[in-house]
């Protein structure tokens, strides 16, 4: 019964040592919706305010739809060009620096 005990404590403390040691990966969402023109590509880095997507705007340019609110580096792009997203959608997975 005890070595049972001290392997799950030490399978436990294998455990919380990769938790801490690895980058959390964080939901970037869009703050206002239309059709997406452009996005950044997974593994591009960025910075706080840089831009993630940009959706077509009424006066028929282009609007910043999402932007970085952390440094980091781009894992997945979960949205394309061609597509129409509304705020709130999520358009990006940054992994945290």
């Amino acid at each position: 019964m005890r070595k049972v005990a001290l392997a799950a404590g030490l399978a436990f403390l294998v455990f919380l040592i990769w938790l801490l040691g690895r980058n959390p990966v964080e939901n970037a969402t869009a703050v206002i919706g239309g059709e997406v023109t452009w996005t950044v590509r997974p593994g591009d880095e960025v910075t706080e305010g840089s831009e993630l997507v940009r959706v077509a705007a009424l006066s028929g340019g282009e609007a910043v739809a999402a932007r970085a609110r952390w440094r980091g580096v781009v894992r997945e792009t979960r949205v394309a060009p061609g597509e129409r997203i509304t705020s709130g959608t999520v358009v990006a997975r940054i992994e945290k620096k």
